[in-house]
């Protein structure tokens, strides 16, 4: 299965698509690992995502795991599954 990322506003201009599949290679990956695999395909996201003594490193940006915050699921360990969708947002994005 795969995990889909969205993202929005300038993330989505710096990476140059709005949508990633990520094909975990097991059938989950902690939110952590999600992320650095998202910068090692992408690397200019770093400008607004950082790993930092292996710690998530957010400027501004909400990061949401199938709607809910990740504050809410776990954190920097927040579990992502197949089939979950991923989004990354700057503040005040709209539609």
């Amino acid at each position: 299965m795969t995990i889909i990322v969205r993202l929005y506003g300038a993330l989505k201009d710096v990476a140059g698509r709005e949508v990633l599949a990520l094909e975990p290679k097991n059938h989950s990956l902690i939110l952590i690992d999600l992320i650095k695999e998202i910068l090692r395909i992408h690397p200019p996201l770093n400008e607004f995502i950082t790993i930092r003594d292996e710690r998530i490193e957010v400027k501004g940006l909400t990061i949401l795991v199938n709607g809910r915050h990740v504050m809410f699921l776990g954190g920097d360990t927040a579990v992502v599954n197949d089939g979950d969708v991923v989004d990354i947002l700057p503040p005040l994005h709209g539609g």
